[in-house]
């Protein structure tokens, strides 16, 4: 499997969270689990949530072989998340909440803000409309397209929405504060950590 390392951001932001005392974390979109299993072994309590069930299994195969305890796996939409208010401090969301329309992207942050504990923190990315990829695809909305992906020996039409940084800050509205910077690996995407 490719995806097995995780996104050097989140490497980075470790300390941060510990720094926070951060305990119980929600990967939205964990796919196959590597967030999962590198929060997991870093000693943090895990919740994967996906859509897809085959990733799920792939997931909870490694870390069974891992012998993970800490980490868990659920199968839920991101625009409606099977949770409790207050339920996490913080969620994780690599490269996930940009594949939608504009409207579950809203209903996906609110979702978020309503999960989190009172100061819980979103640590995210969203793709730019510095990325090159931005206006080609079929546009199927103001700043969305339908662009065809080549992922794993495998084709498919996928939807992106692209943010301006204003409108990344008008989305994360209801946080009490968030920066919001380019990533520095890839400019294309915007780095997000938004406190409750």
């Amino acid at each position: 499997m490719r995806l097995r390392k995780p996104v050097p951001f989140l490497v980075e932001t470790l300390p941060t969270f510990k720094l926070q005392n951060i305990k119980c974390v929600l990967d939205l979109g964990c796919g196959a689990g590597r967030h999962c299993i590198f929060l997991g072994r870093s000693g943090f309590g895990v919740v994967g949530v996906d859509v897809s069930r085959s990733a799920l299994r792939m997931a909870r195969k490694w870390a069974l072989k891992e012998g993970l305890t800490n980490v868990a796996f659920v199968c839920g939409a991101m625009t409606n998340l099977p949770f409790f208010d207050s339920s996490f401090h913080a969620v994780i969301s690599i490269s996930v909440m940009h594949h939608a329309m504009k409207k579950d992207i809203l209903r996906t942050v609110a979702e978020v803000h309503r999960i989190l504990q009172k100061t819980g923190v979103l640590f995210a990315n969203l793709a730019s409309t510095r990325d090159p990829r931005y206006g080609k695809g079929k546009k199927v909305e103001n700043d969305t397209f339908k662009i065809l992906e080549a992922f794993e020996e495998r084709r498919f039409e996928e939807l992106h929405h692209y943010f301006s940084e204003r409108e990344v800050s008008e989305v994360l509205a209801g946080f009490a504060k968030a920066e919001i910077e380019p990533l520095e690996e890839k400019p294309n995407y915007w780095r997000i950590l938004a406190v409750k």
